[in-house]
């Protein structure tokens, strides 16, 4: 009797883990509750960065991470860090100003932060969350950046000397 009891026990413990690893897991229905501002590129912009390759891999990554694929901001951090290297590099001429680099910065930022926050068990959902929603709010500043800059220089305002 000793013995069924303590299987008994065993399967109560197998069930709670698996309860609590589903309680964890984010749900796209949870991202797409998440509130910000939701910059796009402007047809100008896309224009732009049409050639620009690793952009248009984030932009993807971006819509799978929306989607509740989190595979790839969950992955290594080298493989993270190696992206943004040659994200900084592979910058097209018309959009390397000082503002964009600067919202790059942050984007890199948030993305590493992310990252050790999936990574992590013992972090809560809602601090998980969070961290996407940095992640969306900072790509999202990004594309209003590039979309000013390249309307600013389209207007041409010629300065007074």
């Amino acid at each position: 009797m000793i013995v069924s009891c303590k299987t008994d026990t065993q399967k109560v413990e197998i069930k709670s883990t698996v309860d609590e690893k589903q309680s964890k897991t984010i749900t796209k229905a949870e991202i797409e509750n998440l509130k910000y501002n939701d910059y796009g590129l402007s047809a100008d912009a896309k224009k732009a960065l049409n050639d620009w390759q690793k952009y248009q891999e984030l932009n993807t990554q971006i819509e799978y991470l929306k989607m509740g694929d989190l595979s790839f901001f969950k992955s290594d951090l080298t493989l993270i860090s190696t992206f943004i290297n040659d994200f900084r590099t592979e910058i097209p001429k018309a959009v390397s100003t000082n503002e964009i680099n600067s919202r790059i910065t942050a984007l890199e930022t948030k993305m590493l932060k992310l990252n050790s926050l999936l990574l992590l068990d013992n972090i809560p959902k809602n601090e998980q969350l969070k961290g996407l929603k940095e992640v969306f709010v900072a790509f999202s500043n990004l594309n209003l950046q590039i979309n000013k800059n390249l309307e600013f220089e389209a207007n041409n305002i010629s300065k007074p000397q």
